[in-house]
């Protein structure tokens, strides 16, 4: 994923004109791909001792597995910056694909 922190500030400023609060704890859910799903069991059990669960892990139409991972956290655009570069480390330390980036969703 290519992690600008532009384009995540840009997103911040996009929520807080939507009316998210950004300072209360958010769901934050994260993506990985690859072909061998082994290997995406080797990204969560390197995420499971950071309060990370897994949402889903499902077969794509293209025959890819996705993993989604999410965990419940207060995040400022450098932070989530910095998050996207190590999950792309880890990506890349795990021999997986790709980390696709990420989603957010209000706590209800």
């Amino acid at each position: 994923m290519n992690a600008l922190l532009g384009t995540v500030k840009n997103m911040f400023r996009k929520m807080a004109a939507n009316g998210w609060d950004r300072k209360a704890a958010l769901k934050w859910g994260f993506f990985f791909i690859d072909k061998d799903k082994d290997k995406l069991h080797d990204v969560f059990a390197e995420l499971e001792g950071h309060s990370y669960s897994i949402e889903e892990l499902h077969q794509a139409d293209d025959g890819n597995w996705v993993l989604q991972v999410s965990k419940f956290d207060t995040l400022t655009p450098e932070k989530l910056h910095r998050r996207n570069i190590a999950f792309n480390d880890l990506a890349a330390q795990c021999g997986v694909e790709s980390y696709d980036g990420w989603d957010v969703g209000k706590v209800e």
